[in-house]
């Protein structure tokens, strides 16, 4: 079986943060995915990385996902995505992404 994921950025909220795209999958959010994302986002902001270009590597890095889909606005996202795909991530950030996320699962 194959999984591919086309929306690594979940329509906007990993690509920019919650508080600038407050919807996943192209729909309000609800208030405990905004918070993992807003704890996602600052962790990211504390080690200096794009909390897209993390949201592209989970993607990208994760067993379970075949392929992954980017759709791009304009030509130069491209680039843009590549630079995302390829800039170095601490191991520290991966763990602290999976204490965000798993925080509020309670």
């Amino acid at each position: 079986m194959a999984v591919v994921n086309a929306a690594p950025y979940g329509g906007g909220v990993l690509a920019k943060g919650p508080a600038a795209v407050p919807r996943y999958m192209y729909r309000a959010a609800s208030a405990e995915l905004l918070d993992r994302a807003g704890r996602m986002t600052a962790a990211c902001a504390r080690c200096g990385v794009p909390l897209a270009a993390a949201a592209l590597q989970f993607s990208v890095r994760e067993p379970r996902i075949t392929s992954t889909i980017v759709g791009f606005s304009r030509p130069e996202r491209a680039a843009e995505t590549l630079g995302l795909a390829t800039l170095a991530i601490p191991d520290t950030l991966w763990q602290e992404l999976g204490a965000a996320w798993s925080a509020s699962l309670g």
